[in-house]
């Protein structure tokens, strides 16, 4: 059996070289989930959902498989939330702080004419069990040129999300949600001074 570093190297390059699976073909795609599911075997942490220091910081998404489009909208990127402007994702991030439940998902753009911006998708968490966590998010956030936009999220808009953490060590995550996506995530910082949503 391989070790587990070598695993998530394969999966860190083959994130950048999908883009973060904006470009993933068929190839890469079955590639990718034949190696999570190989290092899910290994999962070191027995209780991942309740593991706080483990999960707290700010996470870097290396590849999803859940439809994800460079060219996008505010509204697609934050569920209906924001307006229908149109805009390019940068890169993407998932912050986590157990102690106070936070858990955001923060998202750095491009509008058309070269402007940066980053929305911050404001949630909270509990863990359901051992493995899973279940999420709802407050408020959607933009951040840009001119005073920060927050919008509160309704319940029509927003319905409770149910994931499971199916790898999870000191820098390095997997997580599986509903449709069979598969998320792939490096910590960054496990203790970072300020989170994004009150940047």
């Amino acid at each position: 059996m391989r070790h587990a570093s070598v695993i998530k190297q394969e999966l860190a390059a083959l994130g950048a070289e999908t883009e973060v699976g904006f470009r993933a073909g068929p190839a890469a795609t079955a590639r990718i989930r034949l190696l999570a599911t190989e290092l899910e075997r290994m999962n070191p942490t027995p209780e991942p959902a309740r593991a706080a220091s483990l999960l707290r910081g700010r996470w870097r998404l290396l590849y999803s498989n859940f439809e994800l489009q460079r060219r996008t909208t505010l509204a697609r990127l934050s569920t209906g939330v924001l307006p229908a402007d149109p805009v390019e994702v940068v890169e993407l991030y998932n912050e986590i702080d157990p102690r106070t439940g936070l858990y955001d998902n923060v998202i750095h753009i491009l509008f058309d004419d070269g402007t940066p911006g980053t929305i911050v998708m404001a949630g909270h968490y509990e863990a359901e069990d051992d493995q899973s966590i279940d999420v709802r998010y407050d408020d959607a956030r933009l951040f840009g040129p001119g005073a920060p936009v927050r919008i509160l999220s309704t319940d029509a808009r927003v319905t409770s999300l149910r994931t499971e953490v199916t790898y999870l060590d000191d820098g390095f995550r997997l997580v599986r949600g509903a449709y069979g996506s598969l998320y792939i995530l490096e910590r960054l910082d496990p203790c970072p001074m300020v989170w994004s949503r009150d940047s």
